[in-house]
């Protein structure tokens, strides 16, 4: 499911939920990108006499018997977290991440990828649960927001999840997460059919970033999904001002989507018609 319509079609698909912050490099933790990764590490084909599964039950295997044993360095234990995951085994990985979660309670990332697994085991409580211990360690994190507003949408509470990012997003003030937090709360008012507020505070952004390609970038997916084309256009061209090396190759991704083949052409310096060469005022 994805988390608003700023995804495009022609954009690699994230488990997690793509949503506009996502695709401008909103810094969340991909779980699942890394879990299809594992999962695809047991189709390799046959090498010789023993087939790739084989090896990493045969390597599982010899890790399982040191964690029984107690003997289970930290790295082993990941090595095998990995392993569990690429062999299918869910709820071994659940119980391997519930210690390793308790016994680092700093690193998000693993109550993270143990509230992705949990809610794919339809164990909606339990994700929603582990996200918010996340929170309650580190209440800004964007990929716990995330997350938490996905189950929530999920069961129709999207009132609660919006009042929810709110609060993080004044919370923020100042701090790196407020541009990926605003840019998730825009996509999730664009969900909600509240499109004059997102598109507010992406403008907001837009002044309070004015070197960032991002809210512009957002901005510039919102008006495309609304179909003012044109000013879509300007937008792109304008984050292509603001940040030529950066935004290029997302540019050129986007423009793909939208079959903008003069725009992916034109150089990185490129201006609007009628802009003399300076990022307009009036957005």
């Amino acid at each position: 499911m994805q988390l608003g319509p700023f995804a495009l079609p022609s954009l690699r698909r994230d488990q997690l939920g793509p949503g506009v912050w996502a695709l401008l490099g909103g810094g969340a933790l991909l779980v699942s990108g890394g879990l299809g990764w594992w999962a695809g590490r047991s189709s390799l084909p046959v090498d010789g006499p023993t087939t790739a599964i084989e090896q990493l039950r045969s390597r599982r295997d010899g890790l399982e018997g040191r964690q029984r044993r107690g003997r289970a360095t930290a790295v082993e234990q990941q090595q095998l977290l990995r392993l569990r995951l690429a062999l299918g085994d869910r709820e071994g990985a659940i119980d391997l991440l519930e210690t390793l979660a308790d016994r680092e309670p700093d690193r998000p990332g693993l109550r993270l990828l143990l509230a992705d697994l949990r809610a794919q085991a339809g164990d909606r409580a339990g994700a929603e649960r582990e996200l918010r211990l996340v929170l309650n360690r580190h209440p800004q994190d964007v990929a716990a927001l995330r997350e938490l507003t996905r189950l929530r949408l999920a069961r129709g509470d999207g009132n609660q999840a919006e009042a929810d990012l709110r609060l993080a997003l004044t919370a923020s003030k100042g701090q790196p997460s407020s541009l990926p937090l605003a840019l998730l709360l825009a996509d999730l008012l664009q969900r909600r059919g509240k499109g004059a507020e997102a598109d507010q505070l992406l403008r907001e952004q837009i002044a309070s970033h004015p070197d960032d390609p991002r809210p512009l970038l957002a901005l510039a997916l919102l008006k495309q999904q609304q179909g003012s084309g044109e000013e879509a256009r300007r937008l792109l061209a304008e984050a292509r001002q603001v940040s030529p090396g950066l935004a290029r190759p997302v540019l050129d991704r986007v423009a793909t989507a939208w079959s903008l083949s003069d725009l992916r052409r034109a150089p990185a310096a490129a201006t609007t018609p009628g802009s003399g060469g300076d990022r307009p005022n009036g957005r």
